[in-house]
């Protein structure tokens, strides 16, 4: 149900535009980790509890790449930005420019523009950690996440 689910909500991702669109069928590089999900607020209100512990990481031809944090009722809050634009304070760390979020649940989704940050280390190097947030016009939407030590699944196109 979350890979339906996921494959949806990637989809989601390229409909901001029309050339985006004409790549709606772009098979993203799609990462999954596991771990404990520390902090998941959407629009400013805090549904911790209900987050899994389960991390998406989609990486697209164009650049884009995308921060799925995933509900245990299947509600995925997605945190996106072009990969080109990240800076790496050192090695293992990566601060990604955040221009969108999208919330979706039950094959509905909804996408806004949005300013904020993912910041994300090395998972191969130790247990990894994505931290995101981003204001938007809806309120403030926030996640933290820490993996389990165990390298990603990594599917390819």
């Amino acid at each position: 149900m979350i890979r339906s689910f996921l494959i949806l909500g990637v989809h989601a991702v390229l409909a901001g535009s029309a050339a985006a669109a004409q790549k709606g069928a772009e098979v993203p590089t799609l990462a999954t980790v596991s771990g404990t999900c520390e902090r998941l607020v959407i629009g400013g209100r805090d549904v911790t509890g209900q987050c899994k512990g389960t991390l998406l990481n989609t990486s697209y031809a164009t650049g884009r790449v995308g921060f799925y944090f995933v509900t245990g009722d299947g509600a995925a809050l997605t945190f996106t930005g072009m990969g080109s634009s990240q800076i790496k304070p050192d090695p293992d760390t990566a601060v990604q420019p955040v221009d969108g979020v999208i919330f979706g649940f039950k094959g509905q989704f909804d996408r806004t523009r949005a300013v904020g940050t993912c910041r994300f280390t090395n998972p191969y190097a130790r247990p990894g950690s994505v931290s995101c947030k981003a204001d938007t016009q809806g309120g403030t939407f926030a996640a933290e996440f820490i993996t389990d030590g165990n390298p990603p699944s990594v599917m390819k196109p």
